[in-house]
């Protein structure tokens, strides 16, 4: 098993821009290496109940890069973001200018060896460090790892594009609603919509909500039919479900588009869609929401189009957060 790279001129940049977002949602992250491909991942122990994974090409983070192992060329192992992420800005603040990485293995005690990622770098000062891993993770714990990242964007029938400064905004929305209530209404509309809805705790508790219109939605060529299964004429239909009234209210516009089927409504933890939101830290340029089609889970997908070098889809954030299940029923006693 081997690995040793060099750092392209961007990439010590892109994991500090990532490992921070890690490292505030859990302490152990899981590194996926495969021929073509660097994966960031936690899973929902690591990170309290989210899945997450920053996915890079290869060619993105590595000038050069070799890989070998029984395992298809695949490697994995976890270690703690804080101590990977000390390093990286060690590096930066080296202003290094040539930077390798590799797995070693060396004797700690004797007739003991342990992994290392190892880094050495010229700059200003020249350093070498190693952190500490646990791994290399097994094949099975491998196959794992993949079935979590290739788990995301999938079974959304349609998204909602958040530019920056709405990503932020929601992102702040959150925060206050989470000083509000432990669980929050999540809506999506085809509309273009983003509902945020909590109730304060106790009873006769007030209800609070956040409404961000004007959204693009994803797919742009979404069908828009009328609900009798006939092509119709859209200009003359005065009762489109796919379209707001700008007269009427937030809680009047999500209950319409719930009724006529436009919305897709979930319940989540409101500590763990604020956690999901740290990705705004990652400085990306926009982030997509969407609600699983058998309203699972909500996923966030965050987009890095303007800071990549290989093209909008070498860099991507995905975040899936748990829905809440609704309460069991209760039966009386017969």
């Amino acid at each position: 098993m081997k690995f040793r790279a060099t750092f392209s001129s961007v990439g010590v940049q892109w994991l500090e821009r990532f490992v921070p977002v890690f490292d505030k949602l859990g302490k152990e992250l899981s590194v996926l290496l495969t021929p073509n491909t660097l994966h960031l991942v936690q899973d929902a122990v690591a990170s309290g109940g989210l899945e997450l994974h920053a996915d890079l090409l290869k060619d993105e983070v590595f000038d050069e890069y070799k890989i070998a192992s029984n395992n298809a060329d695949k490697i994995a192992f976890a270690l703690e973001p804080a101590t990977l992420h000390r390093v990286l800005r060690g590096l930066i603040g080296s202003e290094a200018t040539h930077v390798e990485v590799k797995l070693i293995k060396r004797t700690v005690a004797p007739g003991k060896a342990s992994p290392f990622l190892n880094f050495s770098s010229k700059g200003v000062v020249d350093i070498t460090q190693d952190v500490p891993l646990a791994g290399p993770l097994t094949k099975r714990e491998v196959a794992r790892l993949e079935t979590l990242v290739q788990a995301n964007v999938k079974d959304v029938p349609y998204w909602l594009n958040l530019d920056r400064s709405a990503t932020e905004s929601t992102a702040m929305t959150v925060e206050r609603l989470k000083a509000v209530a432990t669980v929050v209404e999540l809506a999506t509309t085809r509309a273009g919509a983003l509902h945020l809805v909590a109730a304060s705790a106790g009873a006769g508790g007030a209800v609070i909500g956040a409404e961000l219109r004007n959204l693009a939605v994803l797919p742009a060529e979404e069908e828009r039919a009328p609900r009798d299964g006939s092509r119709g004429d859209r200009d003359l239909d005065t009762d489109d479900p796919f379209e707001e009234d700008a007269t009427t209210g937030a809680a009047e516009r999500l209950q319409r588009a719930k009724s006529s089927g436009a919305a897709s409504a979930v319940r989540v933890d409101t500590r763990q869609l604020w956690k999901s939101l740290a990705g705004t830290n990652a400085n990306s340029s926009d982030c997509l929401f969407g609600v699983a089609r058998n309203k699972s889970h909500v996923e966030l997908v965050y987009r890095f189009d303007r800071q990549a070098v290989h093209g909008n889809d070498a860099v991507g954030l995905m975040v899936r957060v748990p829905v809440e299940e609704e309460d069991e029923l209760e039966f009386e006693d017969a």
